[in-house]
This record gives structure tokens, sequence and C-alpha cells, in this order.
């Protein structure tokens, strides 16, 4: 029998990347960094057509916020890894899914600047 709350799970498992967006969430994002000596995680779903937005804003968060020393991983999600967890499976290492690029944030005192033109 199905768990009772498959609309729940259903709903969690939508993409978060964009409003309005109803399509099922195929990635999760996740940022974990440093904010002084305190480790931030956050973690979000997103579609294949939105996967590029939420890195995006992410990193941007993670700047914003002086986030530092930290990466953002791209797991593609397994489609029942929220219908087994429901019905009483524990997450293994891999849950939700499988961890397939990483990327790392500048460090603290990096900046992006734009390159310095020089005054005469």
């Amino acid at each position: 029998m199905p768990p009772s709350d498959l609309g729940v799970l259903s709903e969690l498992s939508r993409c978060r990347a964009a409003e309005e967006c109803a399509e099922q969430a195929c990635f999760q994002v996740r940022l974990e960094a440093l904010l002084g000596r305190r480790l931030v995680v956050h973690c979000a779903n997103a579609c294949a057509e939105h996967i590029g937005e939420l890195v995006e804003g992410l990193k941007a968060w993670s700047r914003d916020g002086g986030l530092a020393d930290g990466t953002v991983t791209v797991l593609a999600i397994d489609p029942g890894a929220e219908f087994r967890r429901a019905a009483g499976d524990v997450p293994g290492p891999l849950w939700p899914g499988f961890a397939f690029s990483t990327l790392a944030l500048p460090h603290g005192s990096d900046t992006l600047a734009l390159p310095r033109t020089s005054e005469r």
C-alpha cells in the first residue's frame, strides 16, 4: 500500500528554482560553505530547465552572504528516494541521488573583480 502522504511528497519534489514551475525536480543542488567557523548547508531542487538558474542563484547567495571555502554539488535525484524514505527506508550516503558535479566556491577574500583601467 502506498504511503498516505504521497501528495505532500510529490509537492516537495517539485522544482524550486522558478516560482511558477510545476515540473518534477530531477536535480538537487547542495551548497556547503563556511560562515566564519560555522558550516552552512542549503539544498534546493530543480528541474532540468532551471538547474543553471539554481546553481547561479546559490553562488550569488553565498557570495552576498559572506560564505567562504565552500562547494556547490549537483545531484541527479533518484525519483523513488522520497517514497522509499516515507516507507521507512533509511537514507544512505548517496541519498537522494548521485553527485555528478561539484564546483568550488571562491575563498572569502577572493572576488570576481573587473579589470582596472589605468587613468592618465
